[in-house]
């Protein structure tokens, strides 16, 4: 994932609502979001790794990013950031616990979301770059940087969910709260030079990464690092979770491939 935006505890009946876009490059092989097999989940998996970028149990989400950190040494031994949020998912541990098991050292830059209904500390936000912490009630957002970080994506990506919210009112459903939220996670629109953060990458691909929604060919970018791989990046993946009071977990996920949808839109619900 690259960016997740979400609402925690800021809806009567939802106690978590989470918005998402998995990058990636368009040659890595991933299956869309469907139940796993064995397992009391929901989500996309990543056919290179074994992981996922997002996912729904009953009454559990989970979600992680990746750091953007270019020129930063590789851990010893890498282990895959999908990991993490499928082994919550399959596991049983709070948000709390698995959070303080991880070994941060051995995976590149990532934050993760953490969410477990009824638990002491029912969201947590973990990564190897600063501390696990509990997060506050609200409406937040997290890019390929610090959480909640000022980036021009991550601030148009929280007004936009705040007025969904306004806009839904206590229902949420495909009309009303899904299909606009999917409109907003499909801004293509890219930032202003001046706002744009400076991550190490060059001033070009900062600006072709700033959108809500990417999508970056080859050709494009022959000379950036991040856009030189053979089939182009971009967004491969809209994700929607709601969680309610009682513990209902769905989830909605819409495919694209080279900026265009692919596939119909997937709805999946653990009660």
């Amino acid at each position: 994932m690259c960016l997740v935006l979400f609402a925690y505890r800021s809806h009567p009946l939802y106690p978590l609502l989470l918005i998402a876009n998995r990058d990636e490059f368009y040659r890595r092989a991933s299956a869309p979001a469907a139940p796993w097999p064995g397992e009391n989940l929901v989500a996309g998996r990543d056919l290179e790794g074994g992981g996922t970028w997002a996912g729904i149990a009953r009454g559990r989400a989970a979600a992680v990013t990746n750091v953007r950190e270019p020129g930063r040494p590789e851990p010893h031994l890498a282990l895959s950031r999908g990991d993490i949020p499928r082994d919550f998912l399959t596991g049983e541990s709070t948000p709390e616990d698995y959070a303080a098991g991880l070994d941060g050292p051995r995976y590149r830059g990532f934050n993760t979301l953490l969410f477990q209904l009824g638990a002491e500390r029912e969201l947590v936000c973990a990564g190897n770059r600063h501390r696990p912490f509990t997060v506050e009630p609200g409406i937040h957002g997290i890019s390929n940087g610090a959480p909640d970080a000022p980036w021009p994506k991550v601030r148009r990506g929280r007004e936009g969910l705040a007025q969904l919210l306004r806009d839904a009112g206590e229902q949420i459903d495909e009309r009303g709260f899904v299909l606009p939220a999917l409109a907003l996670l499909r801004d293509d629109r890219p930032a202003p030079a001046a706002d744009l953060p400076h991550t190490g990458v060059s001033a070009a691909l900062e600006l072709a990464l700033s959108p809500l929604f990417i999508h970056i060919e080859p050709e494009d970018f022959a000379q950036a690092s991040t856009a030189d791989q053979p089939g182009g990046y971009g967004t491969r993946a809209s994700t929607v979770i709601a969680v309610d009071h009682r513990g209902r977990s769905q989830l909605w996920e819409q495919s694209y491939h080279r900026g265009r949808a692919n596939g119909p839109l997937r709805h999946f619900t653990l009660a």
